[in-house]
């Protein structure tokens, strides 16, 4: 059963951002100065929890921020969103930070930035003409020229994020637009994540496992290993992997947003396994460490995080299931079997039913989740009971 879906979704555009040498200078200037008032309002956040106990709201940052201005010919140099960007962001890392204390999943403290940490200026709210035609002007920043693939939407600009690789200017400008949500399916589909095959459907289809380009990495990771650090030689090594690496994540984005796209436009119901990637990525020796790479190159936690958040826009229901003896049960008769000698086939010793084991967990994963969802639950209830501490 389809859930009530959004009629407006923000869809972001990222395209890629071309301004002068002097221009690339001053963009790292303002990054030093958010990543200065970062720091800054940190500070005062920590010194004044430490003497009344109490946190400081994103208001009251921003009260300080005018007088912040005043004192600061660089800081009122800049636009006053850009600055405020800089407090909505430490916001959002405090609001992380409450959100995992209270699930239990441990504390992290926002941390102080240096500046490599610092590479992208947010703007937290926007003015139609900061965006003209191709050109971007903003205040305290040079003028910045886009080059769009496809033609930018005619709809409302509710934000821009300015983010600096190297000598690469990415712009992702965030738009408010009327969404289409697909029509209405009964279709349900579970959903086993490996290795071999980076996804198996109860359907009895398969994603192909991903396979980056390891080769390649090690050769430039070799060549910045040779170079003397602090050389001009090194930083362009370095540069040349950061934008290897970067090639390589647009790329397994893409490929994920195509995967998960067609999910949501098929399927009414959507089953996967509630994964502990960080347990089962944690340290196993040397033995371990190859299987721990490759399950960290197949991005399941890209994949859940697109999903979850295209569900909800398609009005479907993501459900997820412990996938405890996904494996090892048989999707017939239910009896759960011994570890198979043959890991690439399910065979049952009750029934004598024979399946590939990933199809076999596949349509368990979808059997226990039409149990789950048959109480309404969908992906915003899964997370909520996360929070509350019922799933880890």
């Amino acid at each position: 059963m389809d859930l009530p879906h959004s009629t407006t979704i923000h869809r972001t555009y990222q395209v890629r951002g071309y301004t002068s040498a002097s221009g690339h200078a001053r963009v790292r200037e303002v990054l030093r100065v958010c990543q200065q008032l970062y720091n800054r309002a940190l500070g005062e956040c920590r010194a004044i929890y430490r003497l009344t106990g109490k946190t400081v709201s994103k208001y009251t940052q921003m009260k300080w921020l005018t007088t912040w201005r005043r004192e600061s010919q660089k800081l009122g140099d800049i636009d006053v969103r850009v600055a405020r960007g800089a407090l909505v962001r430490l916001d959002r890392a405090y609001q992380a930070f409450f959100r995992r204390v209270k699930a239990g999943e441990g504390f992290g403290l926002p941390r102080f930035k240096p500046i490599q940490r610092y590479r992208s200026i947010e703007l937290s709210a926007v003015r139609p003409g900061m965006v003209k035609g191709n050109k971007i002007r903003i205040k305290g920043l040079p003028l910045i020229r886009i080059k769009p693939s496809r033609p930018l939407p005619d709809a409302e600009l509710k934000g821009i994020h300015l983010v600096q690789n190297g000598k690469i200017l990415s712009v992702n400008l965030v738009y408010a637009e009327a969404a289409q949500p697909p029509p209405a399916s009964e279709r349900a589909v579970g959903i086993d994540m490996g290795v071999n095959e980076r996804m198996t459907f109860s359907t009895g289809e398969t994603v192909a496992r991903r396979t980056p380009d390891r080769a390649r990495e090690r050769r430039l990771r070799r060549a910045v290993a040779r170079k003397q650090k602090g050389s001009k030689s090194r930083r362009k090594a370095v540069e040349t992997l950061a934008r290897h690496k970067r090639k390589e994540a647009v790329r397994n984005r893409n490929d994920c947003h195509a995967i998960t796209s067609a999910l949501a436009a098929q399927y009414g119901l959507i089953c996967i396994e509630r994964l502990r990637i960080n347990n089962l990525t944690a340290s196993g020796g040397t033995r371990k460490r190859g299987l721990n790479r490759e399950m960290l190159g197949q991005t399941w936690g890209v994949i859940r995080q697109q999903l979850s958040y295209k569900a909800e826009w398609a009005g479907r229901q993501l459900v997820e299931v412990d996938p405890a003896y996904t494996s090892r049960t048989c999707s017939e008769c239910r009896e759960v079997q011994p570890k198979p000698r043959v890991y690439r086939l399910f065979r049952c010793s009750g029934c004598g039913h024979v399946e590939d084991r990933d199809v076999n967990a596949a349509r368990n994963i979808l059997e226990r989740g039409r149990g789950f969802a048959a109480g309404g639950a969908t992906v915003e209830v899964v997370d909520s009971c996360r929070a509350a501490g019922n799933i880890s």
